[in-house]
């Protein structure tokens, strides 16, 4: 990539007057911060102010009424409140540490670290102390300010994996610029500490009332419930009741519209801090290449979310993982398909839709992505577009599988880290098989449960479903269905509807157990696409068709297992040939295992 030469025009002028007025216009912040904290804390000494108004005006009246005793009461209970909730609680922390993640050093990434303290030269800034790359596609700064940002403290880099991975070099330059722009602009010192601290503060304020103010209802619902069916016992009609609102409801009206207040003001705030990092990006890696990040950016977002849950987390309850490093380091799989990258690059490249403006909200941290693209393109040509050949951003990492599979050890659980590393191959075919195994435990136990009472031993090498099928034709079907686990529903329910439960639980059960023969004897397998669902499966024509068509016959009244044997236990393809539609459906026996 060749040096990004400084703009001239109106993009150098008015970046130029941003990093003019930065210290002013981050004081100014750090101002309506401090005055918002500050208004925060006065509210609820207004609060106690006009309660103790109210008790004075109480006092004065007519003696002692039991109006005034209530108004005290009331008056009390709402004054524990402000004091216990609003002026007490410190709440659960900022959680200014950040999100969890991987933090190389200048020794163990040397390009990536010379990268970003070069950017930061040039953007006129000190680097970020610690690096810590992150899960997702998205980027963040962090400074430990102290003393209301007077006094500078150590900063952080936060920088998605997804962004490593699927953004060229030049882009991935944007990105850095403009999180380095917050630097240059103190958006993260002068009233970053603030800022965290109010909403923090309101935030754990809004949410205790509320949880207060839905427990004393819900008590209060369950104790007139409770009355209500004494007085059903007793034979008198009940007393319908509404829960009455207490201090705790209001309260939390009070400080929520605060808490909006203050919302609007400081992501307002935050809104113009983008478009002034957008102005560093710009004259950093260019006007184009920052408009382009803008635009990937998103699409990007969307690729990671599809492959952490549809591929990496593809045998995830059945304990199974991707290879080493590839739980997140497999997103380059995904990116690298033909069909894929296709379908991404007509994505970043979509026009934005000029007719209907994007949603707004006066609580968006951010300006909507096509109001930043289009601040951008309004800027004047600085002649510096994309290069055709860019070098991808992981280029500036090394030994990026090693870093990836690091990443892994950090962020994932203990729990998820103990599954079984499988193949990308064998990852669909595998997972499928522990998930159907599951499915099938319930109905394997209650066959060698009624096999053991009957005396009838399984032959040796005969498969399960062969097994459990030569029950259900010696008359054992009901039996079986009458031990598999039961729903709440089901267990209440009798006669006729219980049957009709059991029946169903069985055939799922069944079908479970049928889908795993058919992958254990090969009639199917499951291939991984990256071209389209997570997982393909290959079987012959009419397969699923004639399963549901089997498994009908097999758990109707009487039982008919032949169709399920021909298909998947090596009978003639014959047996579906005219096939006659199950007997109609009938009472099943009443044994008392289903009564």
């Amino acid at each position: 990539m060749r040096p990004a030469s400084r703009p001239a025009g109106r993009a150098a002028a008015e970046e130029g007057a941003v990093r003019g007025r930065g210290v002013p216009a981050a004081a100014l912040r750090a101002a309506l911060a401090l005055g918002l904290l500050i208004g925060f804390y006065l509210l609820a000494v207004l609060v106690l102010v006009a309660l103790a108004v109210l008790d004075v005006v109480l006092a004065r009246g007519p003696g002692f009424t039991v109006v005034a005793l209530e108004g005290y009461l009331g008056s009390l209970a709402i004054a524990w409140c402000v004091l216990r909730v609003v002026l007490l609680s410190r709440g659960r922390g900022d959680g200014r540490g950040g999100p969890s993640g991987l933090s190389p050093t200048p020794r163990e990434q040397p390009e990536l670290w010379r990268r970003v303290r070069d950017l930061a030269d040039r953007v006129g800034t000190r680097p970020p102390a610690e690096i810590r790359v992150i899960p997702g596609a998205g980027a963040m700064v962090q400074e430990d300010a102290r003393w209301l940002g007077l006094v500078a403290g150590e900063r952080r880099l936060f920088l998605g994996v997804a962004l490593l991975i699927g953004l060229p070099e030049d882009e991935l330059d944007a990105v850095l610029a403009h999180e380095l722009g917050h630097y240059a602009h103190h958006d993260t010192r002068l009233g970053g500490g603030l800022l965290w601290a109010l909403h923090s503060r309101l935030l754990n304020t809004v949410h205790t009332l509320r949880h207060r103010a839905a427990a004393e209802e819900a008590g209060q619902k369950a104790t007139f419930e409770a009355r209500a069916a004494r007085r059903r016992v007793a034979g008198a009609p009940p007393v319908k009741r509404e829960p009455t609102r207490g201090p705790d409801h209001y309260l939390a009206l009070v400080f929520s519209a605060y808490a909006r207040l203050c919302l609007r003001l400081t992501e307002a705030v935050s809104r113009r801090q983008e478009y002034a990092a957008d102005l560093v990006a710009a004259r950093i890696a260019g006007r184009d290449t920052t408009a382009a990040a803008l635009r990937r950016i998103p699409v990007l977002e969307a690729a990671d979310d599809l492959y952490v849950n549809g591929y990496a987390r593809l045998g995830w309850e059945a304990g199974l993982l991707p290879p080493e490093g590839q739980f997140y380091g497999g997103l380059a799989l995904l990116l690298a398909d033909d069909t894929r990258r296709a379908e991404l690059k007509a994505l970043s490249e979509e026009p934005l839709p000029q007719d209907t403006p994007p949603e707004r909200s006066p609580y968006d941290t951010h300006p909507p992505t096509a109001d930043r693209i289009a601040a951008l393109e309004a800027l004047p040509d600085d002649g510096r577009a994309p290069a055709f050949a860019r070098r991808p951003a992981s280029a500036l990492l090394r030994a990026p599988d090693s870093l990836f599979a690091e990443l892994e050890r950090v962020v994932l659980s203990p729990e998820a880290l103990a599954g079984r590393r499988v193949p990308w191959a064998d990852l669909p075919s595998l997972a499928r098989r522990e998930r159907w195994t599951r499915g099938a435990g319930p109905l394997l136990e209650a066959m060698a449960q009624v096999a053991g009472a009957a005396g009838v031993a399984a032959p040796p090498g005969v498969p399960r479903l062969a097994h459990l099928l030569d029950l259900f034709d010696h008359g054992l079907l009901y039996d079986i269905a009458g031990r598999l686990p039961k729903s709440a529903e089901a267990g209440r329910s009798s006669g006729r509807a219980a049957r009709e439960f059991a029946r169903t639980a069985l055939r799922s059960a069944l079908r479970q157990l049928a889908l795993l023969t058919a992958l254990e004897t090969g009639l199917c397998r499951w291939e991984l696409c990256w071209a389209g669902p997570p997982a393909r499966r290959v079987a012959p024509d009419r397969l699923t068709e004639a399963l549901e068509e089997a498994l009908d016959h097999a758990v109707a009244n009487p039982p008919r297992t032949a169709p399920l044997r021909a298909l998947l236990l090596g009978g003639a393809g014959s047996a579906f040939d005219g096939m006659a539609p199950p007997p109609p459906a009938s009472p099943w026996p009443p044994p008392h295992t289903l009564s």
